[in-house]
């Protein structure tokens, strides 16, 4: 048989495939769809990820109230749904980023940095109805057959043409669970997700408000700000239309409906903003671990980046780096033979031993160059036992031409490395949504002052309150009014 005459085989094949595994109607969308899971098969993809999901973004976070109001919200928008039945589960993440998502199985996740942008329980009803219709409109199940079938397809194209299949093809779809959903898919979810929240008696409007919103918070120019974007923007595309047709939509309802602003505001008054204190903060040119009971500081020329696994310091040319992250199963070892099985024996060259807040450490020299993102560097560990026999370990990253004093300035931050003080500890506390009730002649200037930031106060004002960025700085609100404010 020629290579055409087996292409052709295969494609009959697959297409019969199709006709074998059948299409269904799905009754949100009303259209068919090729269907591969039953529903208790995508309650089981989604229970085997759940758990994945709550380590990746910081586990549940909130109160038990915060809990069931969040709940309450999303079960009545469910039992509105096609639905009603399917066992669904609302997690609020302790995650910064601003993001919602689902899994199959009705599995629905919010961050509460979500929460803090939001203005009112229209808005949440919106965002969660959206995730909604992505579970009943089965994309991500959709997503997950196509993925199967492409696998079997290339499995098959593999078999008949008799040679492995090394193209881009392969890896067509093999994004994961949290991939981002097609233009065409997010679109029909916003339709759906403000149907859900209208029939709930919701403000339709809310949509295109928080949409609005999410656009203004993305153009702020801080680096960090825009990170907390990231992660919706990786799984739901960012489109003009979207905006534009969620405008369109609500001025075509005359159907009374509601926002629920203070119910709202009540439920997140004191939600944390930013860092988590389980996570370690970072507070000026220091990093501050509440849990832990650690602090330390880097040259305050240097950016600090808080990572799952490290925390790592570099000055502007990365001439010097500082990595501190912690060492597991090594507690029967000395400091300096834990340092010998990571870079052997011949290479670990004893600088001396010391005492770092009471405990005992070294710091030791690799003598051997390493490359650090493509960059080449001397490399110097320091080790400390900590109190309760924790490892804790700092890399000293140099580039090899360099003055000693940089490092020298490096390991004298090191050195003092120690637990927190009485002040440290109230610093090491996550900053706080608190909701302010405006007072006879407030301004937008003077609120902004009592923002915990260290810039752009007037525009996060803005935005976290839904106040057009064309006011102007001494507009006066009306007395009564809620605000909510970023502080310690």
């Amino acid at each position: 048989m020629s290579s055409v005459s087996k292409i052709n085989f295969f494609f009959k094949f697959l297409f019969l495939l199709i006709l074998i595994t059948g299409c269904a109607e799905n009754k949100t969308t009303g259209t068919r769809q090729l269907v591969l899971l039953d529903s208790k098969q995508e309650e089981d993809i989604g229970a085997k990820e759940h758990p994945k999901i709550l380590k990746s973004f910081g586990g549940v976070y909130g109160s038990k109230e915060l809990k069931n109001y969040v709940s309450k919200i999303g079960k009545n928008l469910a039992n509105i749904s096609e639905m009603p039945n399917l066992k669904w589960k609302f997690t609020i993440l302790d995650s910064p980023l601003v993001n919602a998502f689902a899994l199959p199985g009705g599995y629905v996740y919010i961050s509460r940095g979500l929460l803090s942008l939001a203005n009112d329980e229209a808005e949440l009803a919106n965002v969660l109805g959206h995730e909604i219709a992505h579970v009943t409109s089965r994309h991500a199940a959709q997503r997950h057959a196509k993925e199967t079938l492409s696998e079997i397809g290339l499995s098959i194209l593999d078999i008949v043409i008799g040679q492995p299949i090394i193209s881009n093809v392969a890896n067509l779809g093999r994004h994961g669970v949290l991939a981002a959903f097609s233009r065409s898919e997010e679109m029909e979810a916003d339709e759906i997700g403000r149907r859900y929240a209208l029939q709930a008696g919701y403000d339709p409007y809310a949509s295109s408000r928080f949409l609005n919103r999410l656009n203004d918070l993305s153009k702020l120019s801080d680096e960090q700000n825009k990170n907390l974007m990231n992660s919706i923007f990786s799984t739901h595309p960012r489109t003009l239309d979207r905006v534009e047709k969620a405008s369109e939509v609500s001025t075509n309802n005359d159907k009374k409906t509601k926002t629920n602003r203070n119910y709202y505001l009540a439920a997140i008054n004191h939600i944390d903003y930013g860092e988590s204190s389980k996570n370690g903060i970072i507070k000026n040119n220091k990093f501050l671990h509440l849990h832990l009971d650690i602090a330390f500081s880097v040259p305050k020329s240097f950016k600090i980046e808080n990572r799952k696994d490290a925390v790592i310091a570099r000055n502007v040319n990365k001439e010097s780096i500082l990595i501190f992250d912690g060492i597991s199963g090594e507690r029967d070892l000395t400091l300096i033979e834990i340092v010998e099985s990571i870079i052997g024996r011949s290479r670990a060259e004893l600088i001396k031993n010391l005492k770092i807040y009471d405990s005992d450490a070294v710091i030791v020299k690799d003598n051997k160059l390493v490359f650090f993102e493509d960059i080449k560097y001397s490399r110097t560990f320091v080790l400390i036992r900590w109190i309760d026999s924790q490892i804790w370990r700092f890399t000293i990253l140099v580039n090899p031409n360099s003055n000693e004093s940089v490092y020298n300035e490096l390991e004298n931050e090191v050195i003092n490395f120690h637990s927190l003080s009485e002040s440290e500890k109230k610093l090491a506390q996550p900053k706080k949504i608190k909701i302010h009730v405006s007072e006879e002649r407030e301004t937008l200037l003077s609120l902004s002052k009592k923002m915990s930031l260290d810039k752009d106060k007037m525009e996060w004002l803005k935005i976290i309150n839904g106040f057009s960025k064309d006011l102007q700085d001494n507009y006066q609100l009306q007395p009564g009014t809620l605000v909510k404010l970023i502080v310690e």
